[in-house]
């Protein structure tokens, strides 16, 4: 709704994954490395642990963009499988044809696949989101795939993305834990990231020295956020949304402390502290005032769109085009 509001080309802080927005930090450049190790060495096996919304997943997709077309990928976006079906999904994946549905014929049936493939020096590579919900048999099932030998060695590369739990799995077991050659953790972006990680963000989307964010809102989007990029999409956006719903061209530190309760991301009397210690009262009153007014505006350009569906002005304001 409000991209032409603000003059932006595209929806800068959605939280769906979307590699081609991807901010490589340092600490996100590092663990690209590692994955890419995992994709193109004999023996590759990495192991990405991260908290939710730490970029796991955007990191998957810039990786099967890279490795499109020179590598053979299979890719298990969810992990809560069980029995063989993890192997059935690799199977499927790739067409492979498989004589039964029995364990035996499917790791036979991978097995002459991936011979038929790295003979020709092009690598397999597994790679898995949400590793922490995989059984121990499937983590079984993986660990004897990645050993798996052919003429020129090892034929299965892994990578395996999970929340920071999945390293006690690992470590629980001494021939998995062998087997994972490299680990790297995710944390949170710093204050400075976080500043880099907007502007970038913004700066893709359409918008040149950006000051949609002064200084005050980017340490509180890095306080509430912990440096979690998806959390820092989840402020980002209702800040906008919040500003564009009174007819503003940029967010105000009040806006955060009203849309923070709402975002289910700070407790209530957390808010009440901050604005205690800002020597600040809580003005319900007036709260109340601007919600119904920013409705009000909202109704009102739906009123004038129904009234007049040909008027390009009035539509472009929530930038919407002419009825299909």
């Amino acid at each position: 709704m409000y991209l032409e509001h603000f003059g932006l080309t595209r929806a800068p802080f959605q939280i769906a994954p979307d590699d081609r927005l991807l901010y490589l930090s340092k600490k996100h450049a590092k663990a690209l490395v590692y994955m890419d190790y995992a994709a193109w060495q004999p023996d590759g096996f990495v192991v990405v642990t991260g908290e939710i919304g730490s970029g796991k997943s955007t990191l998957i997709k810039r990786l099967l963009r890279r490795v499109k077309g020179k590598a053979v990928c299979f890719h298990l976006p969810f992990t809560n499988l069980k029995d063989n079906e993890l192997l059935a999904f690799m199977a499927r994946q790739t067409d492979i044809r498989v004589s039964s549905d029995d364990k035996v014929s499917i790791i036979y049936a991978l097995t002459d696949y991936f011979k038929e493939i790295t003979s020709t020096g092009v690598p397999c590579v597994l790679v898995i989101d949400e590793a922490q919900n995989l059984t121990p048999s499937n983590l079984e099932d993986i660990r004897m795939l990645a050993g798996l030998e052919g003429p020129n060695g090892t034929m299965l590369r892994v990578v395996m993305l999970g929340q920071p739990e999945f390293m006690n799995t690992v470590n629980a077991s001494e021939q998995l834990r062998q087997r994972v050659k490299l680990h790297y953790h995710l944390v949170g972006l710093d204050l400075v990231e976080v500043n880099s990680y907007i502007d970038y963000r913004l700066e893709l989307c359409g918008l040149q020295n950006s000051t949609l964010f002064n200084d005050e809102l980017i340490e509180s989007i890095f306080k509430l956020s912990n440096g979690i990029p998806r959390l820092i999409n989840k402020i980002c956006d209702s800040l906008l949304m919040c500003a564009f719903s009174e007819g503003r061209k940029t967010p105000q530190i009040d806006d955060f402390e009203e849309v923070a309760q709402d975002l289910m991301m700070i407790p209530v009397e957390d808010i009440y502290s901050k604005l205690t210690e800002r020597n600040s009262e809580v003005d319900y009153t007036n709260s109340l005032d601007r919600i119904a007014t920013a409705l009000e505006k909202i109704s009102g350009q739906f009123d004038k769109l129904s009234v007049d569906p040909d008027n390009k002005k009035e539509r472009s304001f929530l930038g919407l085009r002419a009825a299909k």
